[in-house]
C-alpha cells in the first residue's frame, strides 16, 4: 500500500524465527495513541487518503472526537483490563485435539 516494509527491512520471517528461537517475553497492556488516536488500527489511514485506496479503510471505527485519548480518558475514567487464563505452551499443546490423539504436551496457566 505504499507503506515502509519495515517487518522486511528487519529480516523478515528469518529475523523473526531467530528471535522466537531466543525467546520472547509476553507483554500486555491497555493503552491509547495520542499521535493518531489508534486509527491506523481500526479505521481509514491515513485521513488524507480516499477510502477506497487499498489499505486505508482499516476497520470500523468512525474515527474523529470521540477516538480522541482526551475524550476516552474523559468518558471512561475507570476504564481497565485484565488478562486472564493465558496458556504458554508449544503449538497444539494446549487444547486437546481429539484428531491428534498422543500430541498433548504439558503447558501451564500464567494468572
Amino acid at each position: 500500500f505504499g507503506d515502509v516494509n519495515d517487518f522486511q527491512a528487519k529480516g523478515g520471517l528469518k529475523a523473526m524465527g531467530d528471535a522466537l528461537e531466543r525467546g520472547m517475553v509476553l507483554v500486555l497492556s491497555l493503552w491509547d495513541d495520542t499521535d493518531v488516536s489508534m486509527q491506523w488500527l481500526d479505521s481509514a489511514y491515513p485521513t488524507n487518503m480516499p477510502l477506497r485506496k487499498p489499505g486505508v479503510l482499516r476497520g470500523p471505527c468512525a474515527g474523529g472526537a470521540d477516538s480522541a485519548p482526551a475524550h476516552v480518558r474523559a468518558a471512561h475514567p475507570d476504564s481497565h483490563v485484565a488478562f486472564s487464563q493465558i496458556k504458554v505452551g508449544a503449538l497444539g499443546s494446549t487444547f486437546a485435539d481429539p484428531g491428534r490423539p498422543g500430541r498433548r504436551m504439558s503447558s501451564g496457566f500464567v494468572v
